[in-house]
């Protein structure tokens, strides 16, 4: 592997590599850092499967626009015919790659949060939705601070994921495969599904395509803001009480949709993540002190205390549940401690049952 990318990155990039390390990549996906001596970079395989190319460039087109407003980035290093990725053959076929700017910072374990960390990130995701606000978007509105143009706006924008139709279609395999294993989920896993209380969730879920959330309620969403995709400083902004995040990972599930779906997804992730923190606390830091008083954005306070918010936190952690049980044998599920707090988070909330 080290030789395939030794020679990918001198032929398309014309940089010569003296070191190359395995980082932990997204699912699926093989991420290297690689090194000339002088200067890093991560270079990315990207997993092979149908539209890949065009995730790859809807996760370029927002990284470099959220990079033009100021914020921090992994931005695509262009090859010598200026593109910002290549298809290439490996052993199991056809892959797509491309090299990105390293960025600085640390990612923290999951007993590591603060509630500097939480505000921090309450923040910078309120930032995130005001600068990707669904507007009509032109040429004209961006800076090229990289010298890499973003061509054609409108149509990438176009062209972005639905929340909808994406939340429509996970809900459909959702409980088709539920009610395919449910069986084997009661033997077991010892507990049952509430399908009264999960079909009330799904459908206040479904019904959320335009939240009042404030002026600002559709957006381009990150959807994937959680610790793995955060890095963080380790210097204190004192004026502000936070750990700035510098750097933003991993747009590959980009799409265009209301904004307390991409609130509620980080806040449903940080309140399973947080195993030291009480909810109402991680709710607070991240959503108060954060989102609403150091971000530019604002969620009101009848959204964060609305039944609306409750089913989407609830549609979540089932999500979670599905992905659990679909990627991993069910005899093993009780040693992974996020399985084990996203269980009884649906117990608590009355979607299971024992």
């Amino acid at each position: 592997m080290n030789d395939l990318i030794i020679d990918i990155v001198s032929k398309n990039y014309n940089v010569s590599i003296s070191k190359i390390l395995k980082l932990a990549g997204g699912f699926r996906n093989l991420c290297f850092e690689v090194s000339t001596g002088s200067k890093r970079y991560v270079f990315i395989i990207y997993k092979r499967e149908s539209k890949i190319r065009q995730v790859i460039e809807n996760s370029h087109f927002v990284a470099k626009l959220l990079d033009s407003y100021g914020f921090i980035t992994r931005i695509p290093v262009l090859t010598c015919d200026k593109e910002e990725y290549k298809r290439v053959h490996t052993k199991e076929g056809y892959h797509y790659c491309a090299l990105y700017d390293y960025l600085e910072g640390e990612t923290i374990p999951w007993e590591a949060y603060t509630r500097r960390h939480l505000k921090s990130i309450g923040k910078t995701l309120s930032d995130m939705h005001y600068a990707l606000r669904g507007i009509s978007m032109t040429k004209s509105q961006f800076s090229n601070n990289n010298q890499i143009s973003i061509s054609n706006t409108q149509d990438v924008f176009q062209k972005l994921p639905k929340w909808q139709d994406l939340t429509e279609k996970e809900i459909e395999e959702m409980k088709t495969y539920f009610e395919k294993v449910e069986p084997w989920i009661i033997r077991k896993l010892k507990v049952g599904l509430n399908w009264k209380m999960i079909l009330k969730v799904l459908d206040s879920v479904l019904r959320q395509s335009q939240p009042k959330a404030g002026p600002l309620t559709q957006a381009i969403l990150h959807y994937d803001f959680v610790r793995g995709n955060i890095l963080f400083s380790d210097k204190l902004d004192k004026k502000l009480d936070i750990y700035p995040i510098i750097g933003i990972l991993d747009f590959e599930k980009v799409c265009v949709g209301p904004v307390i779906a991409d609130i509620a997804r980080t806040l449903a992730f940080l309140i399973i993540d947080c195993k030291y923190k009480k909810e109402a606390t991680v709710r607070k830091r991240f959503l108060i002190s954060g989102y609403n008083k150091r971000g530019k954005n604002s969620l009101s306070i009848k959204s964060i205390n609305s039944p609306g918010m409750v089913h989407l936190l609830s549609f979540f952690w089932l999500r979670d549940f599905w992905k659990f049980l679909e990627h991993n044998p069910y005899e093993f599920l009780h040693m992974n401690e996020h399985y084990v707090r996203t269980r009884d988070k649906l117990l608590a909330y009355g979607l299971m049952g024992r």
